[in-house]
């Protein structure tokens, strides 16, 4: 039996993200890196690990900063903080959030706290928060709204919740998986998105391409207090220098090219739209990422995906699952350094065949 992966290495294109990479390959361009020539961080203090602290905090424009190996981790860490701090155990977060979708109810079986879950299908607005009668330890906003089709929010939307939040004194949490493709995405700067925010969290292995890790920016009140919290929940590891230097590549290598990957994005959806057989979610991408709907199912999507992987070389899809619409797939694209090895009209070529020989 021939696994997706293993037909995944044999592939010379790629639809999503950044070109794949051997560890072999990745460990020695890591070893290249200045970083690499510091001591090694130990518990996560000094070496690669607070290079990487300094320079988020000054590209996100907060006092103080706190690297994790896993995001779900850094924002269980982040809430339980607001919460001890406020004496509250309320949060209101996105319905469609990766906090509510993903983790396996963690924010309650593990977290102990009480989920407010705004919205529907989308981001949540002001009015949905302004509804809220209960006292809130924080208030999360997922940028972009990744399950909901990467949505943003619009910017004066999100303006209006951190007024309405520092108004009320209630801390405002950034889950910033993606906040580097989110910046680009509204066409203003980091700090200019980081200021409506008391907290973010930014990830290093989706759009920067890093091995993993995470980090939370905030005041040093709440950066100190997360620190019980990250060793409580086992998020001490000896030494993370691998992660951290792959981190620092990723902010010099990726991040210039957040604005590319969003135009790019818009440009293939665009395209997309013209197929007969595919809905595009949303019709223009807020940012740099994109769902796409056809009708069938996962099991024989996935079969037959990795049949065209083998007959042309060319890697669509990381995945396959149920869409919200009945008898329909829903796929995701992600706009990555692999685009530069192919142009709209391939890609769109590449997707109408996939779904001409029986994808849709």
């Amino acid at each position: 039996m021939i696994y997706a992966d293993a037909v995944k290495t044999r592939c010379t294109h790629f639809l999503p993200m950044h070109v794949p990479e051997s560890p072999a390959d990745t460990l020695r361009r890591l070893a290249e890196h200045p970083a690499a020539g510091a001591e090694a961080d130990v518990y996560g203090a000094g070496g690669a690990v607070e290079m990487l602290e300094r320079r988020c905090a000054e590209l996100l424009g907060k006092p103080a900063t706190r690297f994790f190996i896993k995001g779900m981790t850094a924002q269980q860490c982040v809430l339980a903080a607001c919460a001890d701090a406020r004496g509250i155990r309320n949060v209101a977060i996105p319905r469609m959030s990766h906090l509510n979708l993903d983790e396996g109810d963690a924010i309650e079986r593990v977290g102990g706290l009480r989920p407010i879950r705004l919205g529907g299908t989308g981001p949540f607005d002001l009015a949905a928060l302004e509804a809220v009668k209960e006292p809130l330890a924080a208030v999360v906003v997922e940028l972009p709204l990744r399950r909901a089709g990467f949505l943003l929010p619009p910017l004066e939307m999100l303006r209006g919740i951190s007024g309405w939040c520092r108004d009320r004194g209630v801390p405002l949490h950034f889950d910033g998986a993606r906040l580097w493709e989110a910046a680009a995405g509204y066409g203003v700067t980091l700090t200019d998105l980081t200021r409506l925010a008391d907290s973010v969290y930014v990830s290093f292995y989706k759009g920067l391409g890093g091995l993993g890790g995470a980090l939370v920016a905030g005041e040093p009140a709440l950066i100190d207090a997360m620190a019980v919290w990250k060793q409580r929940h086992s998020g001490n590891l000896y030494t993370t220098y691998p992660y951290a230097i792959s981190a620092l590549d990723g902010l010099e290598r990726q991040l210039p090219r957040m604005q590319e990957y969003v135009a790019r994005a818009r440009a293939l959806a665009a395209a997309l739209r013209d197929l007969p057989r595919v809905i595009v979610n949303p019709a223009e991408p807020h940012a740099h990422a994109f769902q796409l709907m056809a009708r069938g199912d996962p099991v024989t999507f996935a079969r037959r995906h990795q049949d065209f992987a083998e007959r042309h070389q060319v890697w669509l899809f990381n995945g396959f699952q149920p869409a919200p619409l009945a008898d329909h797939v829903l796929m995701e694209i992600n706009i990555g350094d692999a685009s530069d090895l192919w142009s709209i009209e391939q890609a769109k070529g590449w997707i109408a065949d996939f779904l001409k020989d029986g994808g849709g």
